[in-house]
């Protein structure tokens, strides 16, 4: 292949493989459900609350296909459904969300009655199930982000106030210091004071010992007193 070929080529894959990463977000599969093994589709997510799948899926489901999803033995289900792009069939949807690890999965069936939608039997059909679903993927995504921004919004916010609580903290110890070098300068000048009125003391102690001995001797010669 020369090169003149091959840049055309290229470019080629270059549309192609974006457009096939982001169909891949939902996938046609086979899998057991509630009414044996039939056609659906499996859209799955990492490090993502089932409780956030479960909740916008229900009401994605609500807003795009008027379904009220009620769930019985671990499937969710709502009957006797209509949209445009089905037709004038009506149509139930059949939904569980599986949790593997970090991944969680939420997997779609589309009972059109006569068959369960998949791209063989109904093509148009399928294309547009997918194109919902794809919407539905990101609106899971934002969901989740969403609650990992608000988790780290108020992780942020835990950290601000331990912030504030810390330089409280710091304040309250450089004013105790402050009080305590205060009372330290306090006590070493009561020390000094303490030390001088001892030294005064002790010279007051020796003059009264001399005016204690002295008196003694007055009151022993007291009849020498002349």
């Amino acid at each position: 292949m020369n090169r003149k070929s091959l840049f055309p080529l290229m470019f080629c894959l270059s549309l192609v493989i974006p457009l096939s990463a982001q169909y891949d977000v939902v996938r046609e599969v086979d899998r057991v459900m509630s009414f044996g093994n039939r056609p659906g589709f499996r859209l799955e997510f990492v490090n993502t609350d089932a409780a956030v799948i479960e909740s916008v899926w229900k009401d994605f489901a609500k807003q795009n296909f008027n379904a009220k999803l009620k769930k019985s033995k671990g499937e969710w289900a709502a009957t006797k459904l209509s949209a445009a792009f089905m037709g004038d069939e009506p149509f139930a949807i059949y939904s569980t969300i599986e949790k593997n690890g970090e991944n969680t999965a939420l997997n779609v069936w589309v009972d059109a009655g006569a068959y369960f939608l998949n791209r063989r039997d109904a093509r148009v059909r399928t294309d547009e199930m997918v194109r919902n679903l794809r919407r539905c993927y990101y609106d899971i995504r934002r969901a989740a982000i969403e609650k990992e921004l608000k988790a780290q919004e108020n992780q942020l916010k835990e950290l601000e106030n331990r912030q504030k609580k810390l330089s409280r903290d710091n304040d309250e110890l450089r004013r105790n210091i402050e009080n305590w070098e205060s009372r330290i300068q306090k006590a070493k000048q009561d020390i000094i004071n303490n030390e001088q009125s001892q030294e005064t003391n002790l010279i007051e102690q020796e003059n009264q010992r001399k005016l204690l001995e002295e008196t003694r001797r007055r009151l022993e010669n007291v009849e020498n007193e002349g």
